[in-house]
C-alpha cells in the first residue's frame, strides 16, 4: 500500500496555511484573505483525505483487513477526523468574523496545524505497524 499520494496534498496545504498565518499582518489588508484561501484549500485536502481513508474501500478498511488487531487504532483516527473538522470550522469562523483578531487566528491555526501533523504521524505509525515486515536474516 502506497500512502504518499493521498497524504501529500494534505501535508502541502497544511504547510501553506501555516505559512499564510505566519506572514506579517501589519498594514496588510489582504492577510486575512490569503489565510481564508489557504484554509479553503486545506479543507478540500482534508475532505479528500477522509474519502481516501474512511469507508469500506478506504485505506483504513484495508489496514483492518490486513491487521484486525488495529481496528481500535483505526477508530481513533476516524474520531480525530471529526475533531479536525471542528477545528477547521472554528478557524473559518474566526477568519470570516466581523472583527477578526490576527493573533487569535494564529492561535487557532497553530492548534489546527499541530493537530493535523499529529494525526498524520499517528496514521503513518498505524501503517508501519500494519505492514511492517521482518527483513532480518534467516535462521
Amino acid at each position: 500500500m502506497v500512502t504518499s499520494g493521498p497524504a501529500q496534498p494534505l501535508l502541502h496545504d497544511t504547510r501553506e496555511l501555516e505559512r499564510a498565518v505566519a506572514a506579517p499582518v501589519h498594514d496588510d489588508p489582504a492577510w486575512r484573505e490569503r489565510v481564508a484561501v489557504r484554509l479553503r484549500g486545506l479543507r478540500t485536502a482534508f475532505d479528500e483525505h477522509m474519502r481516501d481513508t474512511e469507508g469500506p474501500y478506504g485505506h483504513y478498511a484495508a489496514v483492518v483487513d490486513s491487521a484486525p488487531r488495529l481496528a481500535y487504532n483505526v477508530d481513533g483516527l476516524v474520531r480525530e477526523h471529526a475533531a479536525v473538522l471542528d477545528g477547521l470550522r472554528t478557524l473559518q469562523e474566526q477568519v470570516e468574523g466581523d472583527d477578526p483578531v490576527a493573533e487569535e487566528i494564529r492561535v487557532w491555526a497553530r492548534l489546527l496545524v499541530r493537530q493535523l501533523f499529529q494525526h498524520r504521524q499517528r496514521g503513518a505509525d498505524l501503517l508501519l505497524e500494519a505492514y511492517q515486515t521482518d527483513i532480518g536474516g534467516s535462521d
